[in-house]
Protein backbone atom coordinates (compact mmCIF):
# COMPACT_ATOMS: atom_id res chain seq x y z
CA UNK A 1 0.00 0.00 0.00
CA UNK A 2 1.41 3.11 -0.69
CA UNK A 3 2.41 5.64 1.82
CA UNK A 4 1.29 9.10 1.48
CA UNK A 5 2.25 10.32 5.01
CA UNK A 6 5.56 10.54 4.14
CA UNK A 7 5.64 11.55 0.53
CA UNK A 8 4.64 14.99 -1.16
CA UNK A 9 2.45 15.21 -4.05
CA UNK A 10 4.04 15.28 -7.82
CA UNK A 11 5.86 18.59 -8.65
CA UNK A 12 6.16 19.88 -4.94
CA UNK A 13 9.34 19.24 -2.84
CA UNK A 14 10.54 20.22 0.60
CA UNK A 15 13.73 22.17 0.72
CA UNK A 16 15.92 23.16 3.27
CA UNK A 17 19.67 22.59 4.39
CA UNK A 18 22.40 24.89 2.13
CA UNK A 19 19.58 24.88 -1.09
CA UNK A 20 16.92 27.27 1.16
CA UNK A 21 19.55 29.16 2.83
CA UNK A 22 20.98 30.50 -0.91
CA UNK A 23 17.46 31.02 -1.48
CA UNK A 24 16.60 33.09 1.16
CA UNK A 25 19.50 34.74 0.89
CA UNK A 26 18.88 35.70 -2.89
CA UNK A 27 15.50 36.71 -1.94
CA UNK A 28 16.75 39.76 0.52
CA UNK A 29 19.45 40.81 -1.44
CA UNK A 30 17.40 40.80 -4.57
CA UNK A 31 14.72 42.71 -2.77
CA UNK A 32 17.25 45.50 -1.70
CA UNK A 33 18.50 45.92 -5.37
CA UNK A 34 15.23 46.53 -6.17
CA UNK A 35 14.97 49.03 -3.06
CA UNK A 36 17.94 50.53 -4.07
CA UNK A 37 16.30 51.24 -7.95
CA UNK A 38 12.68 52.44 -5.78
CA UNK A 39 10.45 49.56 -6.04
CA UNK A 40 8.48 49.04 -2.88
CA UNK A 41 7.05 45.31 -1.85
CA UNK A 42 3.76 44.54 -2.10
CA UNK A 43 2.10 41.61 -1.38
CA UNK A 44 -0.85 40.16 -2.99
CA UNK A 45 -3.02 37.11 -2.09
CA UNK A 46 -2.29 33.37 -3.21
CA UNK A 47 -5.28 32.94 -4.54
CA UNK A 48 -8.18 35.59 -6.37
CA UNK A 49 -11.15 35.02 -9.07
CA UNK A 50 -10.53 33.32 -11.74
CA UNK A 51 -11.33 36.23 -14.11
CA UNK A 52 -8.21 38.06 -12.91
CA UNK A 53 -6.18 35.54 -14.67
CA UNK A 54 -8.50 34.75 -17.55
CA UNK A 55 -8.92 35.92 -21.26
CA UNK A 56 -6.13 38.27 -22.27
CA UNK A 57 -5.16 39.12 -18.71
CA UNK A 58 -3.41 36.11 -17.81
CA UNK A 59 -0.74 33.82 -19.66
CA UNK A 60 -1.42 30.82 -18.22
CA UNK A 61 -3.79 28.30 -20.28
CA UNK A 62 -7.00 27.55 -18.31
CA UNK A 63 -6.34 24.05 -17.61
CA UNK A 64 -2.94 24.85 -15.56
CA UNK A 65 -4.63 26.69 -13.53
CA UNK A 66 -5.71 25.62 -9.74
CA UNK A 67 -9.49 26.46 -9.64
CA UNK A 68 -11.17 25.72 -6.94
CA UNK A 69 -14.65 27.02 -5.30
CA UNK A 70 -15.55 29.41 -2.47
CA UNK A 71 -18.57 28.77 0.07
CA UNK A 72 -20.64 31.46 -2.08
CA UNK A 73 -19.75 29.28 -5.40
CA UNK A 74 -17.11 31.62 -6.72
CA UNK A 75 -14.59 30.19 -9.20
CA UNK A 76 -11.20 31.00 -7.48
CA UNK A 77 -7.75 30.18 -8.66
CA UNK A 78 -4.16 30.03 -6.85
CA UNK A 79 -1.95 32.58 -8.85
CA UNK A 80 0.13 31.05 -11.71
CA UNK A 81 2.09 34.36 -11.49
CA UNK A 82 2.22 37.84 -9.63
CA UNK A 83 1.96 40.09 -12.38
CA UNK A 84 -2.33 40.37 -13.05
CA UNK A 85 -2.98 40.66 -9.66
CA UNK A 86 -0.15 43.34 -8.91
CA UNK A 87 -1.83 44.92 -11.28
CA UNK A 88 -4.87 44.83 -10.14
CA UNK A 89 -3.39 46.27 -6.93
CA UNK A 90 -1.92 49.39 -8.65
CA UNK A 91 -5.28 50.10 -10.08
CA UNK A 92 -7.04 49.89 -6.63
CA UNK A 93 -4.59 51.79 -4.45
CA UNK A 94 -1.63 53.59 -6.68
CA UNK A 95 -2.39 54.81 -9.99
CA UNK A 96 -4.29 57.72 -9.10
CA UNK A 97 -1.75 58.86 -6.21
CA UNK A 98 0.95 58.67 -8.33
CA UNK A 99 1.71 58.29 -12.25
CA UNK A 100 4.71 56.25 -11.94
CA UNK A 101 4.44 53.07 -9.35
CA UNK A 102 7.49 50.66 -8.58
CA UNK A 103 6.20 48.26 -7.04
CA UNK A 104 8.41 44.31 -6.24
CA UNK A 105 7.59 41.07 -4.87
CA UNK A 106 8.28 37.86 -4.05
CA UNK A 107 6.35 34.35 -3.05
CA UNK A 108 4.83 30.96 -4.50
CA UNK A 109 3.19 30.84 -7.54
CA UNK A 110 1.53 27.36 -8.92
CA UNK A 111 1.41 26.01 -12.11
CA UNK A 112 -1.10 22.70 -12.60
CA UNK A 113 1.30 21.26 -15.32
CA UNK A 114 1.43 18.38 -17.31
CA UNK A 115 2.43 14.98 -14.84
CA UNK A 116 5.91 13.41 -15.38
CA UNK A 117 7.55 16.24 -16.96
CA UNK A 118 9.86 16.85 -14.25
CA UNK A 119 8.89 20.70 -13.93
CA UNK A 120 7.94 21.49 -10.13
CA UNK A 121 4.00 22.76 -10.02
CA UNK A 122 5.28 25.43 -6.57
CA UNK A 123 7.56 27.79 -7.04
CA UNK A 124 9.35 30.90 -5.88
CA UNK A 125 9.32 34.12 -7.86
CA UNK A 126 10.63 37.59 -7.25
CA UNK A 127 9.75 40.34 -10.08
CA UNK A 128 9.11 44.00 -10.51
CA UNK A 129 6.44 46.03 -12.23
CA UNK A 130 7.04 49.38 -13.55
CA UNK A 131 3.71 51.12 -14.20
CA UNK A 132 3.12 54.48 -15.56
CA UNK A 133 6.08 55.15 -18.01
CA UNK A 134 6.33 53.99 -21.10
CA UNK A 135 9.65 55.70 -22.36
CA UNK A 136 12.67 53.94 -23.74
CA UNK A 137 14.49 54.28 -20.54
CA UNK A 138 12.40 52.71 -18.14
CA UNK A 139 12.65 49.79 -20.98
CA UNK A 140 16.57 50.31 -20.66
CA UNK A 141 16.29 50.50 -16.42
CA UNK A 142 13.99 47.08 -16.21
CA UNK A 143 16.58 45.37 -18.72
CA UNK A 144 19.43 46.59 -16.11
CA UNK A 145 18.43 45.42 -12.78
CA UNK A 146 18.05 41.98 -14.64
CA UNK A 147 21.56 42.28 -15.14
CA UNK A 148 22.30 43.59 -11.49
CA UNK A 149 20.16 40.83 -9.91
CA UNK A 150 22.06 37.72 -12.18
CA UNK A 151 25.60 38.76 -11.33
CA UNK A 152 24.80 39.78 -8.05
CA UNK A 153 23.80 36.17 -7.81
CA UNK A 154 27.17 35.02 -9.02
CA UNK A 155 26.17 33.55 -12.64
CA UNK A 156 28.65 33.83 -14.99
CA UNK A 157 27.49 32.68 -17.93
CA UNK A 158 23.69 34.28 -18.81
CA UNK A 159 22.43 36.10 -22.11
CA UNK A 160 19.50 38.84 -22.01
CA UNK A 161 17.54 37.72 -25.17
CA UNK A 162 15.98 40.61 -26.83
CA UNK A 163 12.40 40.98 -29.37
CA UNK A 164 9.92 43.19 -29.74
CA UNK A 165 6.20 42.61 -30.21
CA UNK A 166 5.23 45.32 -32.57
CA UNK A 167 7.88 44.17 -35.47
CA UNK A 168 5.38 41.32 -36.15
CA UNK A 169 2.55 42.88 -35.51
CA UNK A 170 3.24 45.98 -37.44
CA UNK A 171 4.19 42.97 -40.60
CA UNK A 172 0.78 41.72 -39.62
CA UNK A 173 -1.25 44.65 -40.29
CA UNK A 174 0.95 45.61 -43.48
CA UNK A 175 -0.44 41.95 -44.59
CA UNK A 176 -4.01 42.63 -43.53
CA UNK A 177 -3.74 39.24 -41.24
CA UNK A 178 -4.99 39.30 -37.67
CA UNK A 179 -7.54 37.07 -35.22
CA UNK A 180 -7.12 33.33 -35.64
CA UNK A 181 -4.58 33.46 -38.55
CA UNK A 182 -2.37 35.75 -36.51
CA UNK A 183 -2.50 33.57 -33.14
CA UNK A 184 -1.72 30.31 -35.17
CA UNK A 185 1.27 32.71 -37.25
CA UNK A 186 2.58 33.77 -33.83
CA UNK A 187 2.87 30.26 -32.36
CA UNK A 188 4.80 29.18 -35.42
CA UNK A 189 7.32 31.98 -35.48
CA UNK A 190 7.70 31.88 -31.94
CA UNK A 191 8.44 28.47 -32.08
CA UNK A 192 11.08 29.27 -35.02
CA UNK A 193 8.97 26.45 -37.30
CA UNK A 194 9.33 28.09 -40.80
CA UNK A 195 7.91 25.92 -42.75
CA UNK A 196 4.89 25.26 -40.65
CA UNK A 197 4.31 29.18 -40.61
CA UNK A 198 4.74 28.95 -44.58
CA UNK A 199 1.63 26.09 -44.45
CA UNK A 200 -0.30 28.86 -42.52
CA UNK A 201 0.54 31.57 -45.30
CA UNK A 202 0.77 29.64 -48.87
CA UNK A 203 -2.93 29.79 -49.58
CA UNK A 204 -3.34 33.29 -48.36
CA UNK A 205 -3.65 35.82 -51.16
CA UNK A 206 -0.83 38.43 -50.06
CA UNK A 207 2.35 39.47 -51.64
CA UNK A 208 5.23 36.81 -51.65
CA UNK A 209 7.56 39.82 -50.26
CA UNK A 210 4.89 39.99 -47.60
CA UNK A 211 5.27 36.38 -46.91
CA UNK A 212 9.15 36.37 -46.98
CA UNK A 213 9.17 38.93 -44.03
CA UNK A 214 7.21 37.18 -42.07
CA UNK A 215 8.56 33.65 -42.26
CA UNK A 216 12.19 36.03 -42.17
CA UNK A 217 11.54 36.74 -38.46
CA UNK A 218 12.61 33.41 -37.50
CA UNK A 219 16.13 34.14 -38.86
CA UNK A 220 16.45 37.24 -36.99
CA UNK A 221 18.52 36.47 -33.74
CA UNK A 222 21.95 37.23 -32.83
CA UNK A 223 23.78 40.16 -31.98
CA UNK A 224 22.43 43.83 -32.36
CA UNK A 225 23.68 43.64 -36.70
CA UNK A 226 20.34 41.18 -36.84
CA UNK A 227 18.94 44.77 -36.33
CA UNK A 228 19.97 46.52 -39.41
CA UNK A 229 19.42 43.34 -40.88
CA UNK A 230 15.11 43.68 -39.59
CA UNK A 231 15.00 47.12 -41.49
CA UNK A 232 15.65 45.49 -44.59
CA UNK A 233 12.75 45.87 -47.21
CA UNK A 234 10.52 47.12 -44.04
CA UNK A 235 8.02 49.96 -45.21
CA UNK A 236 5.74 50.18 -42.35
CA UNK A 237 5.70 52.38 -38.80
CA UNK A 238 5.25 50.77 -36.55
CA UNK A 239 8.00 47.44 -37.47
CA UNK A 240 10.14 50.42 -38.09
CA UNK A 241 9.62 51.95 -34.46
CA UNK A 242 10.02 48.52 -32.64
CA UNK A 243 13.25 48.25 -34.55
CA UNK A 244 14.77 51.46 -33.45
CA UNK A 245 13.14 51.21 -29.89
CA UNK A 246 15.19 48.34 -29.52
CA UNK A 247 18.29 50.17 -30.94
CA UNK A 248 18.13 52.62 -28.29
CA UNK A 249 17.70 50.04 -25.72
CA UNK A 250 21.07 49.15 -27.12
CA UNK A 251 22.35 52.15 -26.48
CA UNK A 252 21.44 52.48 -22.74
CA UNK A 253 22.82 48.83 -21.79
CA UNK A 254 25.97 50.26 -23.83
CA UNK A 255 25.93 53.43 -21.53
CA UNK A 256 25.74 51.51 -18.53
CA UNK A 257 28.62 48.68 -19.77
CA UNK A 258 26.25 45.61 -19.88
CA UNK A 259 25.92 45.26 -23.54
CA UNK A 260 28.15 41.87 -23.72
CA UNK A 261 25.15 40.06 -22.04
CA UNK A 262 22.60 41.39 -24.69
CA UNK A 263 21.23 39.59 -27.79
CA UNK A 264 18.28 40.07 -30.35
CA UNK A 265 15.72 37.59 -31.33
CA UNK A 266 12.81 38.91 -33.17
CA UNK A 267 10.75 35.66 -33.31
CA UNK A 268 10.30 35.93 -29.69
CA UNK A 269 6.96 36.50 -28.97
CA UNK A 270 4.43 35.63 -26.72
CA UNK A 271 0.86 34.03 -26.65
CA UNK A 272 -2.88 36.35 -26.23
CA UNK A 273 -1.03 39.61 -27.61
CA UNK A 274 -0.10 40.00 -23.88
CA UNK A 275 3.33 42.01 -24.61
CA UNK A 276 2.89 44.85 -26.73
CA UNK A 277 6.53 46.08 -26.66
CA UNK A 278 10.19 44.82 -25.59
CA UNK A 279 9.94 41.19 -24.49
CA UNK A 280 12.93 39.86 -22.58
CA UNK A 281 14.27 36.71 -21.68
CA UNK A 282 17.45 35.74 -19.89
CA UNK A 283 18.95 32.10 -20.69
CA UNK A 284 21.97 30.20 -19.10
CA UNK A 285 23.62 26.90 -20.35
CA UNK A 286 23.21 25.46 -16.60
CA UNK A 287 19.37 25.28 -17.15
CA UNK A 288 17.13 24.04 -19.78
CA UNK A 289 15.00 27.27 -20.08
CA UNK A 290 14.46 30.58 -19.44
CA UNK A 291 15.43 31.72 -16.10
CA UNK A 292 13.95 35.31 -16.42
CA UNK A 293 11.45 36.50 -18.42
CA UNK A 294 9.92 40.20 -19.06
CA UNK A 295 8.58 42.98 -21.27
CA UNK A 296 5.91 45.14 -21.60
CA UNK A 297 2.14 45.29 -21.69
CA UNK A 298 1.00 48.61 -21.79
CA UNK A 299 -2.54 46.82 -22.15
CA UNK A 300 -2.72 45.30 -19.32
CA UNK A 301 -3.73 48.00 -16.61
CA UNK A 302 -6.98 48.68 -19.13
CA UNK A 303 -8.58 45.76 -17.85
CA UNK A 304 -8.27 47.02 -14.50
CA UNK A 305 -9.77 50.08 -15.60
CA UNK A 306 -6.80 52.48 -16.17
CA UNK A 307 -4.94 53.51 -19.23
CA UNK A 308 -1.16 53.09 -18.18
CA UNK A 309 1.55 51.62 -19.93
CA UNK A 310 3.81 49.11 -17.82
CA UNK A 311 6.51 46.74 -17.92
CA UNK A 312 8.25 44.56 -15.73
CA UNK A 313 9.91 40.50 -15.02
CA UNK A 314 10.08 37.60 -12.77
CA UNK A 315 12.50 35.20 -12.44
CA UNK A 316 12.02 31.86 -10.73
CA UNK A 317 14.41 31.68 -7.51
CA UNK A 318 14.29 27.81 -7.28
CA UNK A 319 15.59 28.12 -10.99
CA UNK A 320 18.40 30.19 -10.08
CA UNK A 321 19.78 28.23 -7.47
CA UNK A 322 19.61 25.27 -9.10
CA UNK A 323 21.35 26.90 -12.39
CA UNK A 324 23.80 28.46 -9.62
CA UNK A 325 24.52 24.88 -8.52
CA UNK A 326 24.69 23.53 -12.14
CA UNK A 327 27.23 25.87 -12.61
CA UNK A 328 29.41 25.48 -9.46
CA UNK A 329 29.69 21.89 -9.64
CA UNK A 330 30.81 21.56 -14.00
CA UNK A 331 27.09 20.38 -14.70
CA UNK A 332 26.73 22.68 -17.01
CA UNK A 333 26.12 22.37 -20.92
CA UNK A 334 28.80 24.86 -22.47
CA UNK A 335 31.55 22.51 -22.89
CA UNK A 336 32.35 23.70 -26.52
CA UNK A 337 30.19 20.44 -27.71
CA UNK A 338 27.22 20.29 -29.70
CA UNK A 339 25.15 17.41 -28.45
CA UNK A 340 22.90 15.67 -30.74
CA UNK A 341 20.28 13.47 -29.82
CA UNK A 342 18.86 10.78 -32.98
CA UNK A 343 16.19 8.40 -33.25
CA UNK A 344 17.58 4.69 -33.68
CA UNK A 345 17.36 3.18 -36.41
CA UNK A 346 16.79 3.65 -40.29
CA UNK A 347 16.05 7.77 -39.20
CA UNK A 348 19.98 7.66 -37.18
CA UNK A 349 21.27 6.13 -40.30
CA UNK A 350 19.94 8.43 -42.70
CA UNK A 351 20.69 11.65 -40.64
CA UNK A 352 23.89 10.47 -39.75
CA UNK A 353 24.48 10.35 -43.63
CA UNK A 354 23.26 13.91 -43.79
CA UNK A 355 25.84 15.14 -41.33
CA UNK A 356 28.93 13.51 -42.38
CA UNK A 357 27.99 15.54 -45.91
CA UNK A 358 28.52 19.08 -43.47
CA UNK A 359 31.80 17.64 -42.21
CA UNK A 360 30.73 16.08 -39.27
CA UNK A 361 32.69 12.89 -39.04
CA UNK A 362 31.08 10.39 -37.16
CA UNK A 363 33.15 6.74 -38.14
CA UNK A 364 32.52 5.05 -34.74
CA UNK A 365 28.36 4.96 -34.94
CA UNK A 366 28.42 2.37 -38.02
CA UNK A 367 30.12 0.39 -36.01
CA UNK A 368 27.55 -2.08 -35.31
CA UNK A 369 29.22 -4.11 -32.68
CA UNK A 370 30.02 -1.28 -30.17
CA UNK A 371 28.86 -1.18 -26.91
CA UNK A 372 29.14 2.65 -26.58
CA UNK A 373 26.09 4.98 -26.10
CA UNK A 374 27.57 8.33 -26.87
CA UNK A 375 29.75 9.23 -29.81
CA UNK A 376 32.14 12.17 -30.59
CA UNK A 377 33.77 14.21 -33.18
CA UNK A 378 36.82 15.87 -31.30
CA UNK A 379 37.72 18.01 -34.59
CA UNK A 380 33.98 19.85 -35.04
CA UNK A 381 33.02 19.44 -31.37
CA UNK A 382 30.21 17.44 -31.90
CA UNK A 383 28.77 14.93 -29.47
CA UNK A 384 25.80 12.08 -30.66
CA UNK A 385 24.11 9.60 -29.14
CA UNK A 386 20.96 7.77 -29.80
CA UNK A 387 17.43 7.06 -28.27
CA UNK A 388 13.64 6.04 -29.02
CA UNK A 389 11.46 8.26 -31.25
CA UNK A 390 9.55 9.89 -28.20
CA UNK A 391 12.81 10.31 -25.31
CA UNK A 392 14.35 12.61 -28.61
CA UNK A 393 11.95 15.88 -27.78
CA UNK A 394 12.65 15.26 -24.00
CA UNK A 395 16.37 15.01 -23.74
CA UNK A 396 16.23 18.25 -26.19
CA UNK A 397 13.59 20.43 -24.03
CA UNK A 398 15.51 19.26 -20.59
CA UNK A 399 19.02 20.70 -22.69
CA UNK A 400 20.70 17.12 -22.10
CA UNK A 401 20.78 17.63 -26.11
CA UNK A 402 21.17 20.38 -28.00
CA UNK A 403 19.71 19.80 -31.36
CA UNK A 404 17.54 16.48 -31.88
CA UNK A 405 16.29 14.80 -35.21
CA UNK A 406 12.18 12.93 -34.78
CA UNK A 407 9.59 12.41 -36.57
CA UNK A 408 6.86 14.87 -36.86
CA UNK A 409 4.78 12.48 -35.19
CA UNK A 410 6.43 12.45 -32.11
CA UNK A 411 6.61 16.34 -32.14
CA UNK A 412 2.72 16.46 -32.10
CA UNK A 413 2.48 13.99 -30.08
CA UNK A 414 5.09 14.80 -27.19
CA UNK A 415 4.75 18.54 -27.18
CA UNK A 416 7.77 19.44 -25.70
CA UNK A 417 8.47 22.94 -25.35
CA UNK A 418 11.23 22.98 -28.22
CA UNK A 419 11.98 24.96 -31.52
CA UNK A 420 11.66 22.75 -34.69
CA UNK A 421 14.29 24.59 -37.28
CA UNK A 422 13.92 22.99 -40.14
CA UNK A 423 12.72 19.73 -42.11
CA UNK A 424 15.16 17.46 -43.49
CA UNK A 425 13.26 15.79 -46.33
CA UNK A 426 13.52 12.34 -45.27
CA UNK A 427 11.17 10.00 -43.12
CA UNK A 428 8.15 10.55 -44.94
CA UNK A 429 4.83 9.31 -44.66
CA UNK A 430 1.24 9.86 -43.17
CA UNK A 431 -0.84 10.16 -40.56
CA UNK A 432 -4.05 8.82 -41.53
CA UNK A 433 -7.88 7.49 -40.38
CA UNK A 434 -7.99 3.99 -41.55
CA UNK A 435 -9.96 1.25 -41.44
CA UNK A 436 -12.64 -0.66 -43.02
CA UNK A 437 -13.78 0.80 -46.13
CA UNK A 438 -17.65 0.51 -44.40
CA UNK A 439 -16.32 2.83 -41.70
CA UNK A 440 -15.99 5.88 -44.50
CA UNK A 441 -19.88 6.61 -43.96
CA UNK A 442 -19.19 6.82 -39.85
CA UNK A 443 -16.89 9.92 -41.00
CA UNK A 444 -19.12 11.54 -42.74
CA UNK A 445 -22.10 11.89 -40.79
CA UNK A 446 -20.01 12.80 -37.22
CA UNK A 447 -21.31 10.12 -35.61
CA UNK A 448 -19.69 8.96 -31.94
CA UNK A 449 -16.90 6.39 -32.87
CA UNK A 450 -14.53 4.39 -31.18
CA UNK A 451 -11.14 5.06 -32.41
CA UNK A 452 -7.79 3.15 -31.63
CA UNK A 453 -4.22 4.73 -31.90
CA UNK A 454 -0.93 5.08 -30.51
CA UNK A 455 -1.34 8.40 -31.03
CA UNK A 456 -3.91 9.86 -28.53
CA UNK A 457 -3.32 13.76 -28.08
CA UNK A 458 -3.12 13.77 -32.29
CA UNK A 459 -6.22 12.04 -32.27
CA UNK A 460 -8.15 14.02 -29.97
CA UNK A 461 -6.88 17.07 -31.86
CA UNK A 462 -7.99 16.06 -35.29
CA UNK A 463 -11.37 14.57 -34.39
CA UNK A 464 -11.93 18.03 -32.40
CA UNK A 465 -10.44 20.87 -33.69
CA UNK A 466 -10.51 19.54 -37.65
CA UNK A 467 -13.73 17.13 -38.17
CA UNK A 468 -15.60 18.61 -34.49
CA UNK A 469 -16.07 14.94 -34.29
CA UNK A 470 -17.11 13.20 -30.81
CA UNK A 471 -14.75 10.01 -30.64
CA UNK A 472 -14.13 7.54 -27.70
CA UNK A 473 -10.43 7.15 -28.35
CA UNK A 474 -7.98 3.60 -27.26
CA UNK A 475 -4.80 4.26 -26.80
CA UNK A 476 -2.78 1.03 -27.86
CA UNK A 477 1.05 0.05 -28.05
CA UNK A 478 0.73 -2.61 -30.93
CA UNK A 479 -0.62 -3.82 -33.86
CA UNK A 480 -3.20 -0.95 -34.57
CA UNK A 481 -4.31 -2.86 -37.41
CA UNK A 482 -5.60 -5.25 -35.71
CA UNK A 483 -8.39 -3.14 -33.71
CA UNK A 484 -10.78 -2.77 -36.24
CA UNK A 485 -10.74 -6.35 -37.28
CA UNK A 486 -11.56 -7.56 -33.92
CA UNK A 487 -14.09 -5.32 -33.55
CA UNK A 488 -12.12 -3.19 -30.75
CA UNK A 489 -12.62 -0.14 -32.97
CA UNK A 490 -14.79 1.22 -35.76
CA UNK A 491 -11.30 3.32 -37.11
CA UNK A 492 -7.17 3.61 -36.48
CA UNK A 493 -5.31 6.84 -36.31
CA UNK A 494 -1.92 5.70 -37.36
CA UNK A 495 1.25 6.41 -39.81
CA UNK A 496 0.82 4.87 -43.31
CA UNK A 497 4.07 5.15 -45.37
CA UNK A 498 3.15 2.09 -48.15
CA UNK A 499 -0.48 1.25 -47.21
CA UNK A 500 0.85 -2.51 -47.68
CA UNK A 501 0.19 -3.72 -44.06
CA UNK A 502 -3.75 -2.29 -44.72
CA UNK A 503 -4.28 -3.64 -47.66
CA UNK A 504 -3.23 -7.22 -46.40
CA UNK A 505 -5.88 -7.21 -43.88
CA UNK A 506 -8.82 -5.61 -45.72
CA UNK A 507 -8.24 -2.17 -43.92
CA UNK A 508 -8.05 1.77 -46.48
CA UNK A 509 -6.96 5.06 -45.91
CA UNK A 510 -10.05 6.80 -45.04
CA UNK A 511 -8.64 10.47 -44.67
CA UNK A 512 -5.30 12.08 -43.93
CA UNK A 513 -4.64 13.85 -40.77
CA UNK A 514 -1.24 15.35 -41.41
CA UNK A 515 2.24 14.82 -43.72
CA UNK A 516 4.63 13.45 -41.65
CA UNK A 517 8.69 13.60 -42.20
CA UNK A 518 11.88 14.17 -39.86
CA UNK A 519 12.65 16.76 -38.10
CA UNK A 520 15.51 19.16 -36.57
CA UNK A 521 14.49 20.61 -33.11
CA UNK A 522 16.56 22.68 -31.28
CA UNK A 523 16.63 23.51 -27.20
CA UNK A 524 15.59 26.96 -26.82
CA UNK A 525 18.62 27.91 -24.92
CA UNK A 526 20.74 26.31 -26.99
CA UNK A 527 19.10 28.42 -29.88
CA UNK A 528 20.52 31.44 -28.20
CA UNK A 529 24.16 30.32 -26.47
CA UNK A 530 25.09 28.47 -29.92
CA UNK A 531 23.38 30.59 -32.08
CA UNK A 532 25.93 31.37 -34.74
CA UNK A 533 26.85 27.40 -34.89
CA UNK A 534 23.02 26.51 -35.02
CA UNK A 535 22.59 28.29 -37.55
CA UNK A 536 25.42 27.48 -39.80
CA UNK A 537 24.20 23.61 -39.33
CA UNK A 538 20.60 24.19 -40.21
CA UNK A 539 22.03 26.65 -43.53
CA UNK A 540 24.97 23.43 -44.07
CA UNK A 541 21.92 20.81 -43.92
CA UNK A 542 19.40 22.58 -46.07
CA UNK A 543 22.58 23.04 -48.37
CA UNK A 544 22.29 18.70 -48.74
CA UNK A 545 18.67 18.75 -48.82
CA UNK A 546 18.84 21.16 -51.85
CA UNK A 547 21.66 18.61 -53.21
CA UNK A 548 24.11 21.50 -53.46
CA UNK A 549 27.56 20.71 -51.94
CA UNK A 550 28.17 22.71 -48.89
CA UNK A 551 31.14 24.50 -47.79
CA UNK A 552 32.98 22.36 -45.22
Amino acid sequence: MENRLLHTPEGVRDLYGSDYERKLRLQLEFLQILRNYGYREIDTPSFEYFDVYSGEIGTTPSEELYKFFDKENNTLVLRPDFTPGVARAAAKYFIDDNVHVKLSYSGNVFANSRSLSGKLKENTELGAEYMGDGSVEADGEMIAMAVELLRSAGLKDFQICIGNAGYFKGLCEEAEIDGELEMSLRDEIGNKNQFAAYNLLKDIEMLESQVDKLLRCVELFGDVSVLDKALTGISNERSKSAIERLKAVYELCEGRGIQKYITFDLSMLSKYNYYTGIIFRAYTSSLGDAILKGGRYDNLLTKFGHDAPALGFTLSLDDLVIALNNEESGRTKDDGYLTFALTKGRLADKTIEMLEKTGICLSEISDKDTRKLVFTDEINKVRVFLAKGPDVPTYVEYGAADIGVVGEDTILEEGRKIFEVLDLDIGKCRMCIAGPESAGELLQHHEMIRVATKYPKITKDYFQNVKHQTVDIIKLNGSIELAPIVGLSDVICDIVETGSTLKENGLVVLEEVVPLSARVVVNTVSMRIHAYRINKLIKDLTEVINAVEPVV
